[in-house]
């Protein structure tokens, strides 16, 4: 009988020269950190799930998250050479009243990194998630919170929905999906420039304003992406970023597309 539980892949930061980072589903009922020392497993198999799952060591018993897989001195087989109940960080800034809980959402399309279409029975619409796949993703989600807490009520971005949680931690949010909108042209600059200028307003600065960050649908623009914005009371730091629209909107490279599906 095979007592191995199930194991499914989520997210990977892979480097065969270094450590790896793995986030795992396991037995559909709990989120496992797995880091692999480098020289262990080839990249190709690190990022092909069923793969990974095949060379992993059996998984050690008891209740963990957080394991280390690394070399057997005397035999070169790979093993989990320490394995802990780590308490790993969450977002602080909780602001809003509704809380959703990873493992029960219905993870559909991925967008971007660390971004995806989900389904939970507490919104009719597919919603966005935005997480941290990873520990040291927290504080950008963390702005990022911080960012929708300033804006909201504003039509300046996506409605904010709620917290994600994983094992009572909030590592993510959840936004309002915007539907049949695309990425922002030179042709809408006025509708960029409008959202901006609501943003500015408020006395916030986006930071990152390239033309993946602006949902454009019909004349309207909305803003994505806060994890860099920044309370400002410099006018002329607001003008300048203003004023640089125009470049940023014709840039013709992908740079913020951040790996846009």
């Amino acid at each position: 009988m095979d007592n191995r539980p199930k194991i499914e892949l989520l997210q990977a930061e892979v480097d065969e020269n270094d450590q790896s980072f793995f986030r795992l589903l396991v037995d559909d009922l709990s989120i496992r950190y797995i880091t692999v020392e480098p020289h262990i497993y080839s990249a190709e198999d690190m990022c092909f799930g069923p793969s990974l799952v095949s060379l992993l060591p059996d998984f050690p018993p008891g209740d963990w998250n957080d394991g280390l897989v690394a070399r057997d001195a005397k035999d070169g087989r790979p093993y989990f050479a320490c394995f802990n109940l780590t308490q790993f960080p969450g977002v602080q800034n909780t602001w809003h009243g509704t809380y959703v809980d990873y493992l029960e959402l219905s993870i559909g399309r991925k967008l971007r990194t660390g971004i995806y279409e989900a389904r939970h029975p507490l919104f009719d619409d597919v919603v966005v998630a935005k997480f941290a796949r990873f520990p040291w993703e927290i504080q950008y989600i963390e702005n990022e919170t911080t960012a929708y807490q300033w804006i909201s009520g504003h039509t300046i971005g996506p409605r904010f929905l709620g917290h994600l949680t994983e094992n009572g931690r909030v590592i993510g949010l959840l936004m309002e999906r915007i539907i049949d909108a695309q990425h922002a042209g030179t042709r809408d600059l006025e509708a960029c420039r409008e959202v901006l200028s609501r943003l500015h307003d408020l006395g916030v600065r986006h930071g990152d304003t390239n033309r993946y960050n602006f949902l454009v649908r019909g004349s309207n623009a909305t803003l994505i992406d806060f994890d860099t914005a920044q309370k400002c009371d410099d006018r002329n730091l607001l003008l300048q970023e203003s004023v640089n629209l125009t470049m940023r909107l014709q840039d013709p490279s992908t740079r913020g597309g951040g790996g846009l599906v």
